[in-house]
């Protein structure tokens, strides 16, 4: 019986401490989302690289156990408005992302994402270049002008 009363008093106390840690979890994810929403930003960014990296944390547990992180590198078109004059510049900037994201990104192509300071929240398309478009419609054109040939049997013309 008393074996009973310590093993059921153990699992109270775990499923406890696994609310409190689901709950502070919930906390922070939704303290996120909200500051993620407040500061996104729309970009094109040309991907030139993608990494699957494992690193260690600054503090704490993750400080001991490296954690894989995806990290993208791309090239950046920012624009600011000085004193009345529009100033674009290109950066290369390295992004952080979730695997989900990661998995959706290839390498040498623009995509139009949505990105915090250095945290990629979504790919929302793929950005296709003018010169591309009009060589597939080319590629269109000369399939579905191109004649027909009879069909042969065994090498003999009919």
């Amino acid at each position: 019986m008393r074996y009973w009363l310590i093993l059921l008093s153990v699992l109270v106390f775990l499923i406890i401490v696994y609310t409190l840690f689901y709950l502070w979890a919930r906390r922070r994810q939704r303290k996120f989302d909200e500051q993620y929403l407040a500061n996104k930003e729309r970009h094109e960014v040309f991907v030139l690289a993608k990494k699957r990296v494992r690193e260690r944390g600054p503090s704490g547990v993750s400080k001991y156990v490296p954690l894989p992180t995806y990290q993208v590198t791309g090239r950046v078109s920012v624009g600011q408005t000085m004193r009345g004059v529009n100033v674009n510049r290109v950066t290369t900037v390295t992004f952080r992302t979730t695997k989900e994201e990661y998995d959706k990104i290839e390498v040498n192509r623009k995509y139009k994402m949505d990105i915090m300071g250095n945290y990629i929240g979504s790919v929302v398309t793929e950005v296709s270049s003018k010169r591309l478009k009009n060589a597939q419609q080319r590629r269109q054109r000369e399939e579905t002008s191109a004649p027909k040939t009879p069909r042969r049997w065994f090498g003999r013309k009919r």
